[in-house]
């Protein structure tokens, strides 16, 4: 029974990380937890918790890192990379699906306009940066997820 409900929640944390706004590693991370309680921690003991745990805070740090990256690749200023983060963070509770990565385009534009003092053409290109970083963040969290879906197989099989 802890096999099939930790399966179910790696099948939705690896497809939640390709969907804006789902935490996927943390919906994995959650699994092998809800697994370990039921089964007395066999056979996840402290350290594969702790490593299932360091990849969730990988993830979760990487994707403003990759956003911010990808702002600042199309010629934006630390403003707009900020911009960028504090709009992914505030899309995520946007009431609509997508939040996200409006909020990264808004948050570089706006902040890259008012912070920084540039133009509103430099603005949507470091907006349009935002949007390019968050697609490869969801990406990268996508490709941890893969990898902590390996790590569960190969510990339970």
């Amino acid at each position: 029974m802890a096999e099939v409900i930790l399966g179910l929640f790696v099948v939705v944390g690896v497809i939640g990380t390709l969907v804006p706004a789902l935490p996927g590693c943390g919906i994995i991370l959650a699994g092998v937890l809800i697994h370990a309680v039921l089964t007395e921690f066999q056979p996840f003991g402290l350290w594969p918790i702790l490593g299932y745990t360091g990849l969730f805070v990988i993830s979760w740090i990487g994707q403003f890192v990759v956003t911010g990256l990808g702002t600042r690749k199309f010629g934006s200023t630390k403003y707009g990379a900020i911009g960028a983060c504090v709009g992914m963070f505030v899309g995520l509770f946007l009431p609509f699906f997508g939040g996200m990565l409006v909020g990264t385009f808004i948050g570089a534009f706006v902040f890259e306009i008012f912070f920084a003092m540039k133009e509103p053409m430099d603005g949507a290109r470091a907006g349009f940066g935002a949007l390019v970083g968050t697609v490869f963040s969801l990406f990268y969290e996508f490709l941890i997820a893969l990898v902590m879906a390996g790590f569960i197989g190969w510990q339970i099989f």
